[in-house]
């Protein structure tokens, strides 16, 4: 049960942070490394990491401020060069299927990211 729970706070933290709340300029820019407004994405992430990790500590399983810190920033960091590696070498063509292609193959990386989160926090 913990597991879904835990992915599912995962998935929507993903989908506010990549589809709500990116701005048109975060989406540019990541393909810039070390740009403020880039790196802002991933802070969004981090953040909702966060969130949801808090939530799942209060409603389900303790996790110590450390766990949820790291696991947060290390999806961040994550997070920033996944979608840096696509804005950078990606094609910008929305009409091609190459760019579906890769743009399936950077959500599969994120999603692959929190399968190893969960298995970190539930099962290591």
């Amino acid at each position: 049960m913990e597991f879904i729970v835990l992915f599912v706070l995962l998935q929507i933290k993903h989908y506010y942070a990549d589809f709500c709340i990116q701005t048109y300029a975060q989406t540019v820019r990541k393909g810039i490394y070390s740009d403020p407004v880039g790196i802002s994405h991933s802070i969004d992430h981090v953040w909702t990491t966060l969130v949801a990790l808090l939530i799942f500590d209060i409603f389900f399983q303790p996790l110590t401020l450390l766990m949820m810190v790291g696991v947060a920033l290390a999806e961040g960091l994550l997070h920033y060069h996944i979608d840096w590696t696509k804005v950078k070498y990606g094609i910008k063509d929305m009409t091609k299927p190459l760019f579906w292609n890769q743009f399936g193959m950077d959500q599969l990386a994120h999603q692959l990211t929190y399968v190893a989160i969960v298995y970190l926090i539930l099962v290591l």
